[in-house]
């Protein structure tokens, strides 16, 4: 048996900080994670890690936004 040696690369671009300034404003805008994805071009999920990890970090009830570097 061969095996299809056609393998598809994935190529990885992280988000470039002016991006990550971007999500911060939109989303004190009150924007939605998908809103802001389809803006820049990206995927739901990176939109929802980078907020998870703290890069940009949403708090209280008045969906004001901490930025931080």
């Amino acid at each position: 048996m061969t095996h299809n040696q056609n393998t598809m690369h994935r190529h990885f671009q992280q988000l470039q900080s002016f991006e990550r300034g971007q999500i911060m404003a939109w989303l004190s805008a009150g924007w939605s994670y998908r809103q802001i994805a389809r803006k820049l071009g990206r995927n739901v999920s990176t939109i929802s890690r980078e907020v998870k990890r703290g890069t940009t970090t949403q708090f209280g009830s008045n969906e004001s936004v901490k930025y931080l570097v």
